[in-house]
């Protein structure tokens, strides 16, 4: 707002006097000359005082373009219009977005054929773009309420969890080669700000994903620290109270449903474009990812700086690398780092004096107890089993329980890992399982990704009658093309890289769980029944 200065208010002096009556010429033409200005420039003038009775109305209009008013084209305002109202919103984690927004406009722009608009058009239209979101936020129900925070009373009250595709450009543990930028998967407690479980993976996040997050939210992490030889002290884990979600929809699945209505976990989901209602979480990614710009292999938050510094010629980081750099920088810096949400006190010290006036609930001490949990959580379908056993994505399942259920026909509830087909979990009522494993032993470890693309495969040759053994030996085929392209393309090194991360760690087992024992089925040899079976010299008898 302007503020009248030394003229308007020698001017408002003159006409105040003069009321509302009518003004003469010989009265305009005094007012004039006192004012050193035209008499019909009085008539003009009054008439903006009579309908404004205040200096600052008298103060001149400012030429050129008025407030709001727009002079690009039109397609160059629907480019601008189209980044801000439907691309930003999808950019959570821009260190300068700024520079981002007018990158993109210049290449949407120059993909048009048309001119761009300068920096400072782009930089005025998003603050005005700012300023109309605060007030259609400001009008929405409960906008009046003053801004708070989420209420936790004890640690694990309140449990936030979000995913991110991690800023860092990862290698092939065996050809060091680039395979692509790795999902990170982080659980925190709002009560003491401790990171309370953290998950790497290849893949898009999936209701599995989730499961074996959860599974290190309530375990103790010993096993899992220590098959990544990492020695750090990081006793937080327990069963949330209550979940705080976004809208993603791994975090609507049916088995996170059932799974957390087993456990009394409450869930509860952020709404929708407001993201603010994850704060806590939000700014612990945004933190982890400022640390993990230093990497070698960061790719950046920004196209100029993956230009000055290629991640794919300087990542040098594998899966488990990365994972172990991570367990370091949470356990030992972010934890005992001061936060400023805790009035200075570190998320390690706050969780040690929480936790002993409320100690978190806990699994049972038992050895079942792990891979339960991990089950109850797990995607789930309905079976029936058959007389040759039960068949779920064409592959065929057999456990000697199957010979009493298949005279039942009844549906049976039936849990998979998608990234380990090799063994299904399978119910009666839901809460008492058994381990199903291939019909044919010979078979080894496959993933849901795999069984997928050799079905799309042998639809695509023209195949409608699809069996356990076509879809197998699509398969084998499709991984030879992969250990041949590995050293080629990306995308293959990142295919192989997640047949890796088939681990019984992977599954959420401890050291000591019940099938620790598990063997990796794919390095063993086939066996070829059509051969007589080889002779072995013995001691007589």
């Amino acid at each position: 707002m302007r503020i009248a200065t030394k003229r308007e208010l020698a001017i408002a002096r003159v006409l105040r006097p003069l009321g509302r009556a009518p003004l003469s010429r010989r009265q305009a033409e005094n007012a004039g000359k006192l004012l050193g200005i035209h008499w019909a420039t009085v008539y003009h003038l009054r008439r903006r005082f009579l309908a404004d009775p205040v200096a600052s109305a008298l103060i001149p209009y400012e030429r050129g373009p008025k407030v709001g008013d727009t002079r690009l084209a039109a397609t160059v305002e629907e480019i601008v219009r189209e980044v801000l109202s439907d691309w930003l919103p999808r950019q959570p984690y821009l260190a300068h977005p700024l520079f981002e927004l007018v990158v993109e406009i210049r290449k949407r722009c120059a993909a048009a054929s048309i001119s761009p608009p300068s920096r400072s058009t782009i930089s005025r239209r998003w603050r005005a773009h700012r300023e109309e979101e605060a007030l259609r936020l400001a009008t929405l129900p409960g906008s009046e309420i003053p801004p708070g925070h989420l209420v936790a009373r004890c640690p694990m009250d309140i449990v936030q969890i979000d995913h991110t595709l991690a800023d860092l450009m990862l290698v092939d543990d065996a050809s060091r080669r680039p395979i692509g930028r790795p999902w990170l998967s982080i659980a925190l407690d709002v009560s003491t700000r401790c990171v309370v479980g953290v998950y790497v993976g290849m893949d898009r996040p999936n209701a599995a994903t989730v499961a074996l997050l959860l599974t290190r939210v309530v375990l103790p992490k010993d096993g899992w620290l220590a098959s990544l030889d990492v020695s750090v002290d990081w006793p937080m884990h327990g069963i949330p109270q209550l979940l705080h979600l976004d809208n993603a929809a791994e975090f609507k699945s049916r088995a996170l449903r059932a799974g957390c209505r087993e456990y009394g976990v409450e869930l509860m989901y952020r709404p929708a474009g407001r993201p603010y209602f994850g704060g806590h979480i939000e700014r612990l990614m945004r933190t982890i990812m400022e640390r993990v710009h230093s990497l070698p292999g960061s790719t950046g938050s920004s196209p100029k700086g993956r230009k000055a510094r290629p991640p794919e010629k300087e990542a040098s980081l594998t899966i488990r690398e990365f994972e172990r750099w991570l367990v370091l920088e949470i356990a030992e810096r972010y934890h005992h780092n001061a936060h400023r949400g805790l009035q200075g006190a570190t998320p390690f010290s706050q969780w040690a004096t929480a936790g002993q006036k409320t100690p978190p609930r806990l699994l049972p001490n038992a050895a079942p107890e792990p891979l339960r949990f991990l089950i109850q959580f797990l995607p789930m379908t309905y079976r029936t089993v058959q007389s040759d056993g039960l068949t779920l994505f064409y592959l065929r399942y057999w456990h000697p329980i199957f010979a009493a259920w298949r005279a039942t026909k009844q549906k049976v509830i039936t849990r998979y890992h998608p990234e380990d087909l090799s063994r299904i979990f399978v119910s009666v009522d839901g809460k008492h399982y058994v381990e199903a494993t291939f019909a044919d032993l010979r078979r080894g470890r496959v993933s849901l990704w795999e069984q997928r693309s050799a079905l799309r495969r042998l639809r695509s040759q023209g195949k409608e009658y699809v069996t356990e053994a076509k879809v197998f030996d699509a398969i084998d085929e499709q991984r030879r093309i992969v250990s041949h392209a590995r050293s080629q393309t990306l995308g293959a090194n990142r295919q192989g890289e997640a047949l890796k991360e088939l681990s019984p760690q992977s599954l959420g087992e401890a050291p000591n769980s019940v099938r620790a024992n598990t063997l990796d089925k794919q390095s063993e040899p086939a066996v070829d029944y059509n051969k007589p079976p080889p002779v072995f010299n013995v001691e007589p008898l």
